[in-house]
């Protein structure tokens, strides 16, 4: 499990040194971070600090404005330059998207929008991985810790719907809260608590093409194969949403019609990659005025939302590859029943029930494989014997309401004790009304 401790920088010189008391013991540090981190490796974790630092700190830490621009555009320069401060603490330096005009020596502009600030911390989350997070709240300029709140909200989000499938949690957070430090060697309680998101099994409404309208055009043309790549993608994770939503489980066990053979790592770099190249084209300029720092306005919520529809499409797949096996019907329910319950869709785990008990009743007798009769018109005597079922006359409508088992392309076989259920391929080839993809991508339509 990876730890990490973020906490929002502000002044590295304004901090003081303090007594922090934490779960009854005491840590004299400067930094509430390093506090948690010293109780912390005491409980026998394995944990790493992530210093926040907007870059608008340069016009507290650097009173040479050529300096200044040196450290804005090499971010390594800039991270030592933050440890040197702070007496080379072992911490990671984040330097993160500021907004706003700040003056020191000189004035330093930063132009584009918190969008930015919440995005680049939301990113480096997803790229690093984390499992557990302890974040400091009570430092920093408000703007930023905000900003960090907002990113770990998302990413909390983000971590739920990649395991939302197999009933998992994803990941811990929790939030550290330190009062004001007036005076040297002031004695502080931290108080940790936890702090949970709710996610649900709901179709996130991505729109890749449009995380920076700014740029938008030159984004599309330079990294067209991804995009492209990106939008087949969510279309499967569409299908496969509706599949399960919808209740037709038989559509997971035929490639032919819901392929998950997909490289979700690709997507995830692929964003990442398009997010840093955002945020490395930013303008550095140098003037009379001071400094002036511009970025193309990122749209977090489009994002976020593209991340939290591959999160899904990622516990779908680990789904299909840890729990598909053969269509039996026993191992069918069973499988779904499961999933069911951890996605909350209990009414479907009783149509799915239903429907593969009249299966059982009707093939009490079967020998060989055969065309699967019209359950309901067969049950109440609605067809003779010696009657070829007719097709239904909404095939769409009746896929739904009978668990994806429509009687003209589902076919049942019994072996060795088992009734296993398969699609007719080459029939739904045949029949210009049968179009289960189509059904899948707009359900509401059926």
């Amino acid at each position: 499990m990876t730890t990490a401790i973020l906490q929002v920088l502000g002044d590295p010189r304004g901090y003081k040194n303090t007594r922090y008391v934490i779960d009854g013991k005491e840590y004299r540090e400067r930094l509430p971070a390093l506090a948690i981190y010293e109780w912390l490796e005491d409980c026998g974790k394995d944990v790493k600090i992530v210093l926040l630092t907007p870059d608008s700190l340069i016009t507290k830490i650097e009173d040479d404005i050529d300096e200044a621009v040196e450290l804005l555009r090499d971010r390594e320069k800039f991270k030592k330059k933050i440890l040197e401060l702070l007496d080379g603490v072992n911490a990671d330096v984040l330097m993160i998207p500021s907004v706003g005009i700040y003056s020191g020596k000189y004035t330093a502009r930063f132009e584009g929008s918190v969008e930015n600030t919440i995005t680049y911390i939301f990113k480096e989350l997803v790229k690093c991985g984390i499992d557990e997070i302890y974040a400091d709240v009570s430092t920093g300029q408000n703007i930023y810790t905000t900003s960090m709140l907002e990113a770990l909200r998302k990413y909390a989000t983000y971590r739920k719907l990649r395991y939302i499938l197999q009933g998992r949690s994803g990941m811990s957070l929790k939030l550290a809260y330190v009062p004001p430090v007036f005076v040297e060697g002031q004695e502080v309680n931290v108080e940790i608590h936890d702090f949970d998101v709710k996610a649900f099994f709901s179709l996130p409404s991505p729109n890749p093409k449009n995380i920076c309208v700014e740029k938008r055009k030159e984004l599309q043309r330079k990294h067209k194969k991804f995009f492209d790549s990106l939008s087949n993608d969510l279309k499967t994770l569409k299908i496969a949403f509706n599949a399960i939503k919808y209740n037709t489980p038989l559509v997971f066990y035929h490639p032919e019609i819901l392929n998950l053979d997909i490289d979700v790592g690709r997507d995830i770099d692929g964003l990442i990659r398009i997010l840093e190249e955002l945020e490395e084209s930013r303008e550095i300029v140098m003037d009379e005025n001071g400094i002036t720092v511009s970025r193309a306005v990122i749209n977090s919520d489009d994002v976020t939302n593209t991340f939290f529809a591959i999160a899904m499409l990622s516990s779908i797949i680990d789904f299909y590859r840890e729990k598909i096996r053969e269509p039996e019907v026993n191992e069918i329910v069973k499988t779904f029943k499961e999933v069911y319950e951890n996605l909350g869709l209990d009414v479907n785990s009783k149509f799915l029930e239903r429907d593969i008990d009249d299966i059982k009743k009707l093939t009490a007798n079967l020998t060989e494989e055969k065309l699967l009769l019209d359950l309901y018109a067969e049950r109440f005597g609605h067809i003779k014997e010696d009657q070829k079922p007719k097709g239904s006359s909404r095939p769409d409508r009746n896929f739904f309401a009978h668990s994806g088992f429509l009687k003209e392309i589902t076919r049942v076989r019994k072996k060795e004790g088992k009734i296993l259920l398969r699609y007719d391929l080459e029939l739904i080839k045949k029949k210009r009304d049968i179009r289960i993809t189509k059904w899948l991508q707009n359900p509401r339509k059926s």
